[in-house]
């Protein structure tokens, strides 16, 4: 008989544990799970939220290095492209260009009538007569002259195209196919597709994948924290 309750003490005593362990793993991954719901919604959406537009005035940040993309001379003045924008060069020195776009640019291309076309992060842009207009909203990386007019180089809009520079439209290119030798894809692929939803919706359609697990992130974050106030609400009343 005392064998059987040396026995069961310890058993009571491990289960007690285990949900005291169970419940504080919880209460601690709840706000890291929380977060992560939140920001992925922030980051699968940022164009439409323009989060890369806004600027917080947070102290204590280490600067960015400037990163030369292009350069190209305008007007007299050599213009360089940096990831953080655009400068005019006075010696030595980089003099940020007044009302320029707040952009990762990656081209600069002069015109004949000497207005400057850029392709940038953001999209394409227009320099004339120190007006800038962003023509065509897309992730450019390269613009230059063609036999018809322009041609740019866009992540997910492939090549687009202009007679004046001004109105920009796709143009849609057929590529070889893959040999045989060829075909197949990098497992690392797949699995960064998996990850990102892309195999799933395809990489138009992929947030509707990030938006599900930070709906379950978001979920599971706020039941969680939930029930552990709920429960140290009923401990305390049942003290009382």
């Amino acid at each position: 008989m005392d064998k059987n309750k040396s026995q069961s003490i310890p058993k009571t005593s491990m289960k007690h544990s285990m949900r005291i362990w169970h419940k504080w793993i919880g209460v601690t991954l709840g706000v890291p799970l929380l977060l992560v719901g939140l920001t992925s919604f922030f980051i699968a959406h940022e164009k439409q939220l323009g989060t890369k537009e806004l600027v917080l005035p947070i102290g204590g940040l280490v600067s960015e290095p400037a990163e030369v993309r292009a350069s190209a001379l305008v007007g007299g003045a050599q213009w360089v492209s940096t990831k953080q924008g655009l400068y005019r060069l006075e010696g030595d020195h980089a003099v940020p260009l007044t009302g320029s776009p707040v952009d990762d640019i990656r081209d600069i291309l002069v015109m004949a009538d000497q207005s400057v076309l850029l392709a940038g992060k953001r999209g394409l842009w227009h320099y004339a007569s120190g007006q800038w207009e962003l023509l065509y909203k897309a992730e450019c990386s390269n613009i230059a002259v063609s036999q018809n007019g322009y041609v740019a180089a866009c992540k997910d809009e492939g090549m687009l195209v202009s007679v004046d520079g001004q109105a920009w439209q796709p143009h849609s290119i057929s590529f070889p196919s893959l040999s045989a030798g060829e075909v197949g894809m990098p497992l690392s692929k797949i699995i960064m597709d998996i990850h990102t939803g892309k195999l799933f919706f395809g990489k138009q359609y992929e947030w509707i994948w990030i938006d599900l697990l930070g709906l379950a992130c978001v979920g599971l974050g706020i039941t969680g924290i939930t029930m552990w106030v709920r429960s140290r609400r009923k401990r305390a009343a049942k003290t009382t």
